[in-house]
């Protein structure tokens, strides 16, 4: 982490007022803070690991108070790293000077799942993140971890008094012959081998696995009973007051037969709206692609955790007015939210149950998982395809969460005025969303677009200083008060309809990763990156033509330019490397000044208050 991260970050902070479930804050100026051990259990435990700053106090915004001594500090964390933690971490640490005081800060990485959990050895507990706090692992959490440490098997293990007569005869017959058309291997064979070859049934009396049970049985829940959907609708604005949920359905059965009821469900469940396309036709869509709908419930379905421990849980199903809900059993397997979607990579925590859902269909329809890695690019593609931002996928290591919104059906106008504006730079699918609501008098604060598109600080504050440096919107503020808004200019280019304001409530969650985002055409024949460059050297230009009439301080560069922090921390960084800016103070320090490296005679003494 550079001060420039560091410098937004504790701006997010002060502007949400609160800690965030990535970052914990510790005052440190009287000494190194008793309660911290907690804490690193749980960013080692939680995926993606976590931020710990010293040196801020978040009951004065977060002010900089100052550590009580920087080394003495690194010291102590190093220590309580390694003697205070089973196993021991090894976090990252920086020191910086933010607004005179030192800070420091460490980062601390997720641990390995071989590895996991890690505890506070003072007391044997270890502990997740969540939000702004630490919650200690219950039992069944903690056995999660550790039965995670190896590749499980549970989708193998024999199901105890369950017989060849629990498996669906329908079912079965549709399986085998599917395996025989899919494999020149298993053609050879009798059903009977078939079965036992690919797991279906196992051991001397060919008994159901767990798999076999799930995926071919006639009623899996008459041995567990939670292996199940339970699907609910959020009440609406027109919903009697008290209503808690509205359609609530419990779906069980084999997964086949589950996996048909809920999407049944859920286009019962959503409407049916009219998107306008770029040529202007109004066409009918669903609220959700359903194609992606089914990837999504195929996934929570097979690659839920089947651990003895995670069978009292179900699989969870919920829409709300702005978005579509999933939640399965245990984390992800083998790979980070990251990595998910890209070509090729693929991890499954039940390989006997989904090598067997392969071949597994109900009646006529499509298998219940097509081929390995091509989930959740389908729905990715599915959801890029209907103008839709990407869903937000959520690991917390015992449970895995996606969120899909239904709000980038846009309109038609809408439509017309992005084509009309011309950023500097490509715009993702969750910035051209965020652009239109702009447009309709929405103005944004990293807390509003986090709590929108449910996403972390740092996404917020990419997302929405990306629109800020490609010119299509500005901001307003500082410390804690920035609002993002539209650029000026920008709202004299409405389409002749003009649009009623967009509520707040139709913008919502699941923002997606630059790895996945759509992106528009560049507006020229350019690269982009060097429209970037160019930008980048008017912007130093500008700032030149300011310091001629003497230092000036960042912020004051910002407040007189109106360029963004970033913009003006990259203009000043290449008119520094051409030699033409020197700095005058400390980084970090607010007083610090910038001035021309051959100042006239009246700049050489810098004034603070400038």
């Amino acid at each position: 982490m550079d001060l420039i991260e560091l410098t937004a970050l504790i701006a997010d902070l002060r502007s949400e007022g609160n800690d965030f479930a990535e970052v914990e804050v510790k005052q440190a100026s009287g000494g190194f803070p008793s309660s911290l051990a907690p804490t690193l259990s749980a960013f080692a435990n939680t995926p993606g690991g976590g931020i710990a700053i010293f040196g801020l106090d978040e009951s004065d915004s977060f002010g900089a108070v100052g550590v009580y001594d920087v080394v003495a500090c690194k010291s102590a964390l190093a220590s309580l790293s390694r003697n205070g933690l089973e196993p021991p971490i090894n976090p990252q640490t920086w020191d910086y000077v933010v607004e005179g005081q030192a800070v420091v800060v460490a980062k601390i990485d997720e641990m390995s799942g071989s590895m996991k959990p890690c505890r506070v050895r003072s007391t044997g507990k270890a502990y997740l993140r969540s939000y702004d706090g630490d919650y200690e692992l219950s039992q069944l959490e903690e056995q999660a971890f550790i039965a995670n440490r190896d590749t499980p098997r549970f989708d193998q293990a024999m199901v105890d008094g369950a017989t060849s007569a629990e498996l669906d005869e329908d079912l079965v017959a549709t399986y085998v012959d599917s395996c025989r058309a899919n494999s020149a291997a298993l053609a050879r064979m009798s059903d009977a081998e078939i079965l036992f070859r690919t797991d279906v049934v196992s051991g001397p009396d060919r008994s159901p696995t767990l798999a076999g049970l799930l995926s071919l049985g006639v009623y899996p829940q008459q041995f567990f009973p939670n292996l199940v959907i339970q699907a609910s609708v959020a009440p609406g604005p027109g919903d009697p007051k008290g209503t808690r949920v509205v359609d609530a359905k419990r779906f069980d059965g084999p997964i086949p037969l589950m996996l048909d009821q809920a999407l049944r469900w859920v286009q019962r469940n959503t409407r049916t709206r009219v998107r306008f396309g770029r040529d202007g036709h109004g066409r009918d869509e669903p609220e959700y692609p359903m194609e992606a709908v089914r990837e999504l419930l195929s996934n929570a379905l097979v690659h839920r955790d089947l651990g003895p421990y995670a069978l009292g849980e179900a699989i969870t199903l919920r829409i709300e007015n702005t978005q579509l809900i999933l939640s399965n059993p245990g984390g992800l397997w083998g790979l980070s939210v990251g990595r998910l979607g890209q070509t090729g990579v693929t991890s499954s925590r039940n390989g006997y149950l989904v090598r067997i859902c392969q071949n597994v269909r109900l009646g006529r329809d499509q298998r219940v998982v097509e081929a390995l890695a091509s989930g959740i690019p389908t729905v990715l593609r599915s959801l890029r395809e209907a103008g839709m931002v990407s869903p937000r996928f959520h690991d917390q290591g015992v449970r895995f969460t996606v969120r899909v919104p239904n709000h980038a059906l846009l309109s038609s106008a809408d439509l017309e005025w992005l084509s009309e504006v011309n950023p500097r730079a490509p715009l993702s699918d969750i910035q051209r969303h965020a652009l239109v609501a702009m447009r309709h008098g929405l103005r944004w604060t990293n807390k509003t677009l986090r709590e929108a598109f449910s996403m972390d600080s740092l996404e917020a504050r990419n997302t929405l200083g990306g629109l800020v440096d490609a010119g299509v919107a500005e901001a307003i503020g500082e410390r804690g008060g920035r609002v993002y808004r539209l650029a000026h200019g920008l709202e004299n280019r409405w389409p002749a309809q003009v649009q009623q304001r967009l509520p707040l409530e139709s913008v919502t969650s699941a923002p997606s990763s630059s790895r996945h985002a759509q992106e528009e055409e560049p507006p020229s024949n350019k690269p982009v990156v060097s429209r970037r460059k160019g930008a980048r050297r008017a912007n130093a230009d500008e700032i030149r033509g300011l310091l001629a009439s003497g230092p000036v301080s960042a912020p004051r560069i910002r407040e007189m330019t109106g360029l963004s922090e970033r913009q003006v921390h990259y203009a000043l960084a290449l008119l520094k490397e051409e030699g033409d800016v020197i700095l005058v103070g400390g980084r970090g320090d607010r007083h610090s000044m910038w001035q021309l490296a051959a100042p006239a005679d009246n700049s050489t003494d810098p004034n603070p208050e400038a």
